[in-house]
């Protein structure tokens, strides 16, 4: 009963109440429009220009491919849902806005002296080539001078995180897609208030959507209220809109610009597993202190400028060195207004460059048609791919989409495993022993072409043991799914799968 009273008085179930009315009623008046006032005609010629305005685009082909159908099947309704929902670029406005975050000359200038010396200290010519890949594509450099630290759970990372916090002089910059009110966040927030009463620049941005069922509304006026400057990242507006896709899906706490925290954890109670939702929740988190921290601090600051329109003084915010490091460590961010999926490619480029094996956990397994046949290629190849996704869900429709792409990929001799405590919500590769990714990027399209995202890569560091090890104690405790999984569910749950699979890309 109080499940249901907290379901039915939530922003969320309203703003969706809403939603699917105002859906419902824009699909009601086009049908009634091309019918009753016979302007059919407009709107099949507006499908047909959507059909010419799809092919021409730079987008996915699985994304293309579902809208072309939808216009072509439905053609009165087609071209509209696409404008509403969509179509993905968004206004000159909004690009130049967020676009908007100038790198000093002198700063990329340096940062390419530093790449061209430490590529040489990459054994490996593919990850060099990965490494140049990204910093071209993202203005990202790899780093020397950094110590890292793997977390396998959240209360290992929240243990090493307070006494960090409490260290705090200069600011703290948080990020992430989830904030939710409970006792890992009302911990960090007293720290918070008292850091920011003291002096120190605090800033949070929280994303609107992946906080809405855990935050009151208008959160970020509360929080400056105490000094904490804030940001609620795209508010949830209730109109049609396909700006709404685009979620802020990083995760940064940066300190002092000297000691950062990332991985797959957000700051809510469930992941920490003080509130069990989903059976046991399985992620990580890491901790970097030294130069490679600056790539964090540069991503936190080009989105806040951004939406701010103020211009922070980088300079003043760079890491203090360490000495000697641990590898060479790069990370980098990727976003939706860039014509390249820079999360899903760095994924790629491991596993077409892989000699021996690739170990992946991700919760979601949507790959689009790049990523599936690298997996497959990869696999029938010889190389040892094994994935690791949960059980437990945490969206059940998704988790079907996962379901529905295991026979195709275990028939080209994937190895897919699902881990049965829990949702295992962690991502990362880790490969040959030589490289790893943690971060934030499921394997789907969301992740890939809509949300704003981060990953690290690590290239010969001690850390790719511990993601090793992390990963093979996760596999002892997960399932192998054997060929014909798929062939053994009733066949409305089947069509169900396949139906919500064709039309994932949009979705």
């Amino acid at each position: 009963m109080r499940k249901l009273f907290k379901l039915l008085t939530s922003r969320l179930f309203w703003s969706s109440i809403l939603f699917i009315f105002e859906f419902s009623l824009m699909v009601y008046l086009v049908v009634w429009a091309a019918y009753s006032k016979g302007y059919y005609f407009y709107f099949y010629f507006l499908s047909a220009i959507v059909v010419l305005l799809v092919m021409s685009r730079n987008e996915n082909p699985s994304y293309k491919m579902v809208w072309i159908a939808l216009s072509s099947l439905f053609p009165t309704v087609g071209g509209v849902l696409y404008l509403l929902f969509g179509n993905k670029k968004i206004g000159r406005l909004a690009q130049k806005k967020v676009r908007s975050y100038k790198i000093d000359p002198d700063m990329v200038e340096s940062d390419a002296a530093l790449m061209d010396g430490l590529l040489e200290g990459i054994s490996d010519e593919g990850d060099a080539r990965l490494a140049s890949y990204i910093y071209n594509m993202s203005h990202m450099p790899v780093c020397d001078g950094t110590r890292a630290r793997y977390f396998p759970t959240g209360e290992e990372f929240f243990k090493a995180l307070i006494p960090d916090l409490r260290r705090a002089e200069k600011f703290i910059f948080i990020e992430y897609f989830v904030v939710g009110i409970g006792s890992c966040w009302n911990t960090i927030l007293e720290i918070l208030k008292e850091k920011a009463s003291s002096g120190v620049d605090v800033r949070v941005i929280y994303d609107d959507m992946g906080s809405v069922n855990v935050l009151p509304m208008k959160y970020d006026r509360l929080l400056e209220s105490w000094n904490i400057h804030a940001i609620c990242f795209n508010p949830l507006r209730l109109h049609v809109n396909p700006r709404l896709n685009f979620r802020d899906h990083r995760k940064i706490l940066c300190i002092d610009g000297n000691v950062c925290y990332t991985g797959g954890l957000n700051l809510s109670d469930e992941y920490l597993n003080n509130e069990i939702r989903f059976g046991y929740w399985k992620d990580n988190a890491i901790r970097l202190e030294g130069r490679a921290v600056f790539n964090f601090t540069r991503m936190f600051v080009q989105i806040w400028d951004a939406i701010t329109k103020k211009a922070d003084d980088l300079g003043s915010m760079l890491p203090l060195p360490i000495g000697q490091g641990d590898g060479l460590i790069q990370p980098f961010g990727s976003n939706p207004l860039l014509d390249e999926p820079l999360g899903e490619n760095a994924y790629l480029q491991i596993i077409n460059n892989a000699k021996r094996y690739v170990w992946i956990t991700t919760p979601y397994l949507i790959p689009d048609d790049a990523m599936k046949g690298a997996l497959k290629l990869a696999a029938q190849s010889g190389i040892d791919i094994r994935i690791i996704t949960p059980y437990h869900p945490d969206k059940k429709q998704v988790h079907e989409v996962t379901r529905s792409n295991y026979e195709e990929l275990i028939g080209a001799g994937v190895k897919i495993f699902e881990f049965l405590p829990g949702f295992v919500h962690s991502k990362m590769f880790v490969s040959d022993d030589r490289i790893a990714i943690v971060g934030t990027t499921n394997l789907d399209y969301r992740s890939f072409f809509l949300h704003f995202e981060l990953s690290v890569v690590f290239y010969g560091s001690s850390l790719i043991g511990d993601v090793k090890k992390d990963y093979l104690k996760i596999e002892d405790l997960s399932r192998l799914q054997r060929p014909g999984c798929a062939s053994r569910i009733n066949p409305v749950r089947k069509c169900f799968r396949y139906f919500y699979k064709l039309f994932s890309p949009a979705l």
